[in-house]
Parts: structure tokens; sequence; C-alpha cells
């Protein structure tokens, strides 16, 4: 089973979403994002919209910046 974050809401991310998010707080596209997991842009645009909804955030920004929030996100490369 895949490693999941608990949100305080009771939500869950799972360590794909919590991958792409980092990706986005490194500011790249949705395009880009589907290159590097090999899956097509609309899977990460509804992978986007779905951490969206379990954050409760309207946009990349927001997101990222309650990822670092609540602490499921450091400064570091995703990549590695």
């Amino acid at each position: 089973m895949k490693n999941v974050v608990e949100l305080p809401n009771g939500c869950r991310l799972t360590e794909r979403e919590l991958e792409i998010l980092r990706w986005v707080a490194f500011g790249k596209t949705n395009e880009a994002i589907a290159m590097i997991h090999n899956c097509s842009m609309n899977t990460v645009k509804n992978q986007l919209r779905l951490i969206f909804q379990k954050l409760d955030v309207v946009n990349r920004a927001q997101a990222v910046m309650e990822a670092i929030r609540l602490g499921m996100m450091k400064h570091h490369d995703p990549s590695r």
C-alpha cells in the first residue's frame, strides 16, 4: 500500500499526489509533470483538482503554501 499523508480535515494525500504538489512548488507546468510521470496532462489536471479539493484551496500557489504550512513539504528537490 502506498504511503499517505493524513490531513487535519480527515482527507489523505497519496504519495503520488504529494510528489505532484512538490513539482508544482518547483514551478513545473502540467505538461512537464505529465512528461515526468509518463501520463497525460488530463491525468495531472485531475490529480491537481483532487489535491485542491483535499487541501480546500483554489489554486497552485495556495496548495503549495498549505502543504508547507501543514509540514507536508520541505524545500528540497522532488526528484531526489
